[in-house]
């Protein structure tokens, strides 16, 4: 089937003249999420994205959809019930898209908690998810699961289950779900402002961000999924500040420099906040921090020196014999989250520990934020925002549209081009790309299923993006459709001539058009995904543990 080009997609909504029922602001998780759902029950929903598909948190989590451990340790049960059933409802659903990863936490003498109190939590986290799969190590079998760990004053290790994915492949694949279900999606289109009056359809002032074109359209129900720049949209509606934007970043340093199998879970000997290191597309990430972000939200974040070293400290102390340094990290990157305050209170007056985890829903006269939670949880946000519209809309039950996220995949057209790939592999393409693997088969000759240098991602993933996953620049291509640029030394440099001459034409870009999306992508990748400049400026030195997600 012919793919629809930006600029028909784009003539279409300028052109139309119909309300919407639903135009959904933020091309995240959150947004992808309420598209899908509304589109199923039968909504004539427009998706709108200022940036790139998943351009903000939904490509820089820490890639876990997790139950929620610290959920359970703050008591807040009901979250932490709610974050184990979807990840279990999205384990099955998509495997190879969201895998099962093995946690491993260690205990050590004079450290809390003890064995006994983590337990506990793990008996209730099983409880919830109606399996029991965490066990006790002792000393000897932790030290084999995890080689090099320190073993002073280790008595044992408690292991359990949660999950991973690509968090930018799960937007993807929700938003192609959203659009076999009827949506229309559309990037680099910003929302500028909202035009509310009366009980009649609501008006938005949209700018092409290519064009730099304005075009207004029409629509019964507003959802803003903006995530952290919720409050730039509530705020043209009269509504206080309510979002404190915390920043999360990460380093990926080269497996065989620590080897990881599992994710080894710990407190920081600085501030005793939790930090992760697990291995993820073939390479080795530490992360996260949490601090407060001040930096211009229009701009991708990027970690601080402070923060390197911080991840470094950590990594050090638990694998002494690693010595790892900043000259060993392939990349960073640094994602924001928000974290929503309480209502007539400052979000920046509470210590972050205090500050609300859980997501909110509210109802502006038919613009409907949705905002906070976590990557596992946007079936359910997604679910509540489509009750919070239905007054306006008279629209059917969510019920049906909210039991699952993914339908089956579709059996690939031949096996036969994937022969030589382990079984693993095989699994990770039926799970990012679901029922159009098939297509993808069929559309790519043999010769493109080859993977590329040093990553275990193929060729004719980059080709499909081109031609079906609505790629306007080539960073969108290598830091979102695939991990080209966080995988790869500088950003896949050395990959640009092979690049160019297998992808150029696909995009339809003259060698000139090429050349300044290089100089565009390097720029960034420099920018906000490699180490930071020794000149950038001071933070805050406070870095707290952030929930992934």
């Amino acid at each position: 089937m012919r793919q629809v080009s930006r600029q028909e997609k784009l003539a279409s909504v300028t052109e139309r003249s119909k309300p919407w029922d639903m135009v959904v602001v933020g091309g995240g998780i959150t947004g992808a999420g309420v598209a899908l759902m509304a589109a199923r029950v039968g909504l004539d929903v427009l998706l709108l994205e200022q940036k790139d598909y998943a351009w903000g948190t939904s490509s820089r989590s820490s890639k876990m959809v997790h139950g929620g451990l610290r959920y359970l340790s703050q008591g807040e049960f009901r979250l932490a019930r709610e974050s184990v059933r979807e990840r279990e409802k999205l384990l099955k659903e998509a495997p190879g898209l969201i895998g099962p990863m093995s946690y491993l936490f260690p205990f050590r003498e004079k450290q809390f908690p003890t064995r006994r109190a983590f337990s506990v939590l793990l008996n209730i986290y099983g409880y919830f998810a109606k399996k029991r799969d965490h066990k006790y190590l002792d000393r000897d079998q932790t030290i084999a699961a995890l080689p090099g760990l320190n073993e002073e004053g280790l008595l044992g290790s408690a292991q359990y289950t949660d999950a991973l994915t690509d968090d930018s492949r799960l937007v993807l694949r929700v938003l192609a779900d959203a659009r076999r279900s009827g949506a229309t999606t559309l990037n680099y289109a910003a929302v500028k402002m909202i035009h509310s009056e009366g009980e009649g359809p609501k008006v938005l002032e949209v700018q092409d961000q290519e064009t730099r074109e304005v075009f207004a359209i029409s629509t019964k129900t507003v959802v803003n999924a903006t995530g952290v720049w919720a409050d730039e949209l509530r705020a043209q509606l009269g509504q206080d500040k309510r979002i404190r934007p915390l920043r999360g970043s990460h380093i990926i340093v080269p497996s065989w420099r620590m080897p990881v199998h599992q994710c080894l879970t710990y407190l920081h000997q600085q501030d005793k906040r939790g930090v992760f290191i697990y291995p993820w597309q073939g390479r080795t990430v530490i992360g996260t921090t949490d601090l407060d972000h001040s930096e211009n939200l229009d701009l991708e974040a990027a970690i601080t020196p402070e923060e390197v070293a911080y991840l470094l400290k950590g990594a050090n102390h638990n694998f002494p014999g690693a010595k790892l340094s900043e000259e060993d990290i392939i990349s960073t990157w640094s994602g924001v989250r928000p974290i929503v305050g309480n209502e007539g209170v400052d979000p920046k007056e509470l210590h972050p520990s205090k500050a609300k985890r859980d997501h909110v829903v509210w109802d502006d006269n038919g613009t409907i934020t949705v905002t906070g939670g976590k990557l596992t949880t946007f079936r359910v946000m997604a679910g509540q925002v489509l009750e919070a519209c239905a007054e306006y809309l008279n629209a059917p039950g969510t019920s049906a549209a909210s039991d699952y996220v993914f339908t089956s995949e579709e059996e690939p057209v031949d096996d036969a081009v994937f022969a030589d790939l382990p079984e693993a592999e095989l699994n990770r393409l039926k799970g990012y790309y679901g029922s159009d693997l098939s297509a993808l088969i069929a559309a790519t000759p043999s010769s493109d299923f080859s993977l590329i240098c040093g990553s275990n991602r193929m060729w004719a993933e980059l080709e499909w993006a081109i031609m079906h996953e609505e790629v306007v620049h080539l960073d969108d291509l290598l830091l979102r459709r695939t991990r080209i640029g966080l995988v790869l030394e500088e950003g896949g440099a050395a990959l640009a001539g092979e690049l160019e001459t297998r992808l150029r034409d696909k995009l339809g870009w003259s060698m000139d058009k090429w050349q300044d999306e290089w100089s565009r992508y390097t720029q960034i990748w420099r920018d906000h995904y490699s180490l930071p400049s020794p000149h950038a400026p001071h933070q805050p030195k406070a870095i707290h543990e952030v929930a992934a997600g």
